[in-house]
């Protein structure tokens, strides 16, 4: 683990890459997405997740940013995939699309599809023989914990926190979810963490093992975070990608073979009158939030 803490003047960040690390190739933008893929010399795959304003997680961004990893892992010169936030706030993403969650609006049908949706793309992200890496900016709560805790690396900014927050609207983290912060935070601090709901600020993070590196601001995030997928790229593909496998297929085959089971469990605690009843609060404290900041 290491801490960079750089001095160098703040670097424009472009939409897919940042100055001084040309582009080789725009892979593609999937119109209205708001996911973008620029391919770096090396190798390296740059996603930008900029689904303003806040990249809500909802059914359109699961299945795009699935058919994004597809793309990637099928193709052969890509060897590493970078995921990071292009949003105007600072914020990598604000997690699951409430919407989704709150079962007066939906159906279990509805939400088993949904629950489908982003859990084969997590587990692809966390399964992938690429090399992954998450450039985490801000905020980065519950889904967009979740999925950077998939990746291989995460780099955060000083001003960041990221947590699986649920417990806070009133809902428990997903079990799988629980179990892949558990393995890389440790059993007894992830009790604590997460029983409190707690947005963890990146010097506990980098201290816990959840993040592997902080830097000063967004200017050095890209950058930094490249700079050390390039060094872990030196080994060849085969012997890294194996070693992967042998640590990650466990749990990734029982995470994608107990979807239904956990979206049964996550349909009864959201239709649950005490879940409903907490969702019901935080729509309405969202609703005012906007009213007030159309007002401004």
């Amino acid at each position: 683990q290491a801490i960079l803490r750089k001095r160098s003047r703040r670097t424009a960040l472009s939409w897919g890459g940042y100055r001084g690390a040309p582009t080789v190739e725009r892979a593609f933008a999937m119109s209205g997405s708001g996911i973008s893929v620029d391919k770096q010399a090396g190798g390296i795959a740059v996603v930008t997740l900029a689904r303003e304003p806040v990249n809500t997680m909802g059914m359109a961004f699961w299945k795009e940013l699935r058919a994004v990893v597809d793309d990637l892992e099928a193709d052969a010169g890509v060897r590493a995939m970078i995921f990071r936030s292009g949003l105007k706030k600072n914020v990598f993403t604000a997690g699951l699309d409430i919407q989704e969650l709150y079962a007066p609006n939906s159906s279990e049908a509805k939400f088993r599809e949904y629950w489908a949706a982003l859990t084969t793309t997590l587990v692809k992200i966390y399964a992938t023989p690429k090399m992954t890496a998450a450039a985490v900016k801000g905020a980065c709560p519950a889904g967009g914990c979740c999925l950077s805790l998939c990746c291989d690396y995460r780099v955060i900014t000083a001003d960041g926190t990221m947590g699986l927050n649920e417990v806070r609207g009133g809902i428990p983290p997903p079990v799988f979810w629980v179990e892949l912060f558990a393995k890389i935070a440790g059993q007894q601090r992830a009790e604590l963490l997460l029983m409190r709901g707690d947005m963890t600020p990146s010097a506990k993070l980098l201290e816990y093992g959840l993040v592997h590196a902080v830097v000063e601001n967004e200017g050095e995030l890209l950058p930094a975070t490249t700079k050390e997928v390039q060094r872990l790229l030196m080994s060849p593909d085969a012997g890294r990608a194996m070693t992967k496998n042998m640590l990650r297929q466990e749990l990734a085959k029982r995470w994608s073979e107990g979807c239904a089971w956990e979206a049964g469990i996550g349909w009864k605690t959201i239709s649950d009158p005490r879940s409903v009843a907490a969702m019901t609060k935080v729509l309405k404290m969202l609703a005012e939030g906007r009213a007030k900041m159309s007002k401004l």
